[in-house]
């Protein structure tokens, strides 16, 4: 199975519960650790900070029950020490995120660390249906 960990030393997880990604992959999670013997339909799987959801027994599990449900290619967004111990190095990135400024005692975290950027409007661009 290939595995790609891309690590976010400070994620700030009140941020990335706001984005409309934060919930990719999570009926997956769910069925990985409440459905005996599951089997994937599809072969990849993508999350962002699957933490949030797991036990620490669920997190060092998580990539053995992707394997043995079938996913060829897994892609985690973490910043969960459980899951980098779990990996090769050559299957984890971690991401040096801007430091905090000097001054900010308080804010110990970075906003939007590791999730697409759904601030801005996209525009999707459709072909009309032939025959129209």
């Amino acid at each position: 199975m290939k595995i790609k960990l891309t690590v976010f030393r400070r994620p700030n997880m009140f941020k990335v519960n706001e984005s409309i990604f934060n919930m990719v992959g999570v009926g997956e999670l769910e069925k990985l650790f409440t459905l005996e013997g599951y089997r994937a339909e599809g072969k990849t799987l993508t999350l962002f900070y699957p933490e949030r959801f797991l036990n620490i027994i669920e997190e060092r599990a998580l990539l053995a029950r992707c394997e043995e449900a079938g996913y060829s290619s897994v892609d985690i967004t973490t910043s969960s020490v459980y899951l980098i111990q779990c990996c090769h190095s050559k299957d984890i990135g971690i991401i040096q995120d801007e430091s905090i400024p000097e001054g900010s005692q308080f804010k110990l975290s970075n906003d939007y660390s590791g999730m697409p950027d759904d601030r801005v409007l996209h525009n999707l661009h459709c072909q009309p249906a032939i025959g129209r």
